[in-house]
């Protein structure tokens, strides 16, 4: 086991998942981490590094992340630079403003101002560096080494216009796959989605390489996840059944994620809404082992004595729609 500090420049397309996904990941793939710090984009934790290509392979709010070489204000650059300790071989340096912050800092004469300290012990090379030293204009200016990159547009090859079978109101993946990371599940465990639809959410779960299983009342919305997992190549259990059913069905799993229906247009077989999700996360509970969570995503705020709600995080759709995400831990 080797410990040392990693630093995540995440996305900013929500205020609060992106580091709920990173200390997620990290919980399940480095028991023992811990944060550091946390900040406008970015959060730095001591972990496990050998686990951290695991890491990367799951995460979908994040940009990149990697080694942690210091902080400063904008200010010390200069005096930074020339004290980074960095592993031998070319450098190339890349500079990035958190969106809102620093409006006057040119981020391509920062980059270069640095790269010009570094060259004094390093090579530049600006296409085929053995080094990428990014800098990241936050609060404060961070520096760090990236040694993973994210892809985040393999998310958009999954998006719902991309596949042969979809519902307008689904999932983006890279949401999806927050979802899965937000319950701490790890390779080989069975994930449950008792409200699958057209299968955002089993189709992440087994590309994570998780035992993905869903279910859903409506054959069509099943049929159509089947068509969805063989286009992307992808094994997964899916059968039809009613959310009263599941645990009967299924027995325990080590995870639950589920977008289970808002209603009005979604389909509820006619079925009053709160009766439906009460009887959703009493099923959800039922399959949970002790200390085992669920995602779960309510156009609410919803609390339960069936579970503990550990985090919660709103995504404002549009007007008439806010996203709830509920991290449920069974008792």
């Amino acid at each position: 086991m080797t410990i040392g500090q990693v630093l995540f420049e995440m996305s900013g397309e929500h205020p609060t998942l992106p580091g709920a996904e990173v200390l997620a990941c990290l919980r399940a793939e480095s028991p023992g981490s811990r944060q550091l710090a946390l900040g406008p984009g970015y959060l730095l934790a001591e972990c496990d590094t050998d686990c951290l290509p695991h890491v990367a392979g799951r995460l979908g709010l994040t940009h990149r992340f990697g080694r942690y070489l210091g902080s400063c204000d904008l200010d010390g650059l200069d005096s930074i630079s020339s004290e980074l300790e960095l592993p031998e071989g070319s450098v190339c340096v890349r500079a990035r403003k958190v969106e809102g912050l620093h409006a006057d800092v040119n981020t391509h004469e920062l980059a270069k101002k640095v790269g010009k300290v570094l060259s004094q012990e390093h090579d530049i090379d600006l296409t085929t560096p053995d080094l990428t030293v990014r800098v990241l204009i936050s609060e404060k200016v961070h520096f760090f080494i990236a040694d993973h990159e994210i892809d985040r547009k393999k998310f958009d090859r999954r998006k719902v216009a991309e596949r042969p079978f979809f519902s307008p109101i689904s999932l983006h993946p890279r949401y999806a796959r927050a979802l899965i990371n937000l319950t701490e599940a790890r390779r080989g465990d069975t994930v449950l989605d008792p409200f699958c639809g057209t299968g955002g959410i089993v189709l992440e779960a087994a590309m994570l390489g998780m035992k993905a299983i869903g279910s859903d009342i409506d054959p069509e919305m099943v049929e159509g996840c089947k068509r969805n997992l063989e286009h992307f190549n992808v094994q997964a259990e899916v059968q039809v059944a009613d959310i009263g059913d599941v645990p009967s069905m299924f027995g325990k799993v080590d995870a639950v994620a589920t977008d289970p229906p808002y209603g009005r247009a979604a389909s509820t077989k006619k079925e009053d809404i709160d009766l439906l999700y009460s009887r959703g996360i009493r099923a959800s509970a039922e399959v949970l082992s002790s200390g085992k969570r669920a995602g779960i995503v309510l156009p609410r705020e919803v609390r339960t004595e069936d579970m503990e709600l550990q985090e919660l995080h709103r995504q404002r759709v549009h007007r008439s729609l806010t996203r709830h995400y509920h991290i449920f831990i069974r008792r």
